[in-house]
């Protein structure tokens, strides 16, 4: 449409005040990236099931995934696509799905369960299902935005 991937962009950059906010939110993805990026590199090596956390490990995975990262970067132009990725996948995860695994969870360890508890899980599974359901159109939605 007739707006940018980036809502800052949007902004005239004779906008002082804009010029502002831009630089704020720099500053805050430069030092906000480190710590959201130790999570992700800790997260691959788990993933992948590597026990060795040796500097050198630790050096080659973060090159890795920072050139990983820096690629796709590179390449996209609009970031309205991960922003609508990320929405459809992750926000309905963190809306529907995982609230309803974790009351499942919580349910499953529970003794002398009643009926009524146990229909309460199996709502909130259908609503984690209607929520992955919400999940995959989104997400077919953002892919059909960039096609």
């Amino acid at each position: 449409g007739n707006t940018a991937g980036l809502i800052l962009n949007n902004y005239s950059t004779r906008d002082s005040l804009m010029s502002l906010s831009r630089i704020a939110v720099a500053i805050s993805l430069v030092f906000s990236y480190p710590l959201a990026f130790q999570g992700a590199r800790d997260g691959v090596l788990e993933l992948f099931n590597i026990k060795d956390r040796s500097n050198k490990t630790l050096n080659t995975v973060t090159v890795a995934l920072l050139s990983l990262v820096t690629g796709v970067a590179y390449k996209l132009r609009d970031v309205s696509m991960v922003l609508a990725f990320a929405g459809a996948t992750l926000g309905n995860a963190l809306i529907y799905v995982f609230p309803a695994l974790m009351f499942r969870g919580s349910v499953n360890k529970m003794k002398d369960l009643k009926q009524s508890l146990k229909n309460e899980v199996k709502f909130a599974l259908g609503s984690a299902g209607l929520g992955t359901v919400f999940g995959i159109i989104g997400l077919k939605m953002a892919i059909k935005s960039v096609m």
